[in-house]
């Protein structure tokens, strides 16, 4: 199967763009195609429906066409969805076929805050699932990522690697149910 995976802050050091990694890693491990989008390929001019759709936004659109399902770690700003990811999600809600209907997704956010950024994640829902994704029932979030992620490739909280591992387990057997409907 083929899973697109994106998401995390713009900058360089984001705790979320470990998290991409260790999601990313542990999906190739079990034998399925990642395509990642983050940093700069996140990163253009806001939606404005008299221009053109950003080549950028066409990528992800297509990538997500092809994908069987989609892992999102997201920042989680002023308890809502980042301003960049929202942008992407508008952007490639004007693409046909709708590249978002009938996905399964899995959200994600390490945040160096005590809550996981789990009340972030709420707003996601609405807005996927208004365009038809299958929005996994669980969440990983990472409180204290500062320190849970503080090693590249590993993750320390053992709570947090438990829902990283229950998230991408429900979300393969989410996307191989839902795999042919697409």
């Amino acid at each position: 199967m083929e899973f697109v995976v994106l998401g995390g802050s713009l900058r360089a050091g984001s705790w979320n763009r470990r998290l991409m990694d260790l999601a990313a890693d542990r999906i190739t491990a079990q034998g399925h195609a990642v395509t990642r989008f983050e940093g700069e390929a996140l990163d253009m001019a806001l939606i404005n429906m008299d221009r053109p759709i950003p080549p950028g936004a066409e990528a992800i659109a297509a990538a997500l066409v092809k994908a069987q399902g989609a892992f999102i770690a997201s920042p989680e700003y002023n308890l809502g969805i980042p301003a960049h990811l929202k942008n992407i999600v508008d952007w490639t809600s004007r693409i046909q076929p709708q590249p978002w209907k009938g996905l399964p997704v899995l959200l994600a956010c390490a945040t160096p805050g005590a809550f996981g950024g789990h009340r972030g994640l709420m707003p996601w829902r609405t807005t996927l699932s208004a365009l038809g994704a299958f929005v996994c029932p669980s969440v990983v979030g990472v409180p204290h990522a500062d320190k849970a992620l503080a090693e590249a490739g590993r993750m320390r909280d053992e709570r947090s690697e438990q829902a990283l591992e229950a998230g991408l387990a429900m979300l393969l057997r989410l996307a191989a149910a839902l795999g042919t409907v697409r």
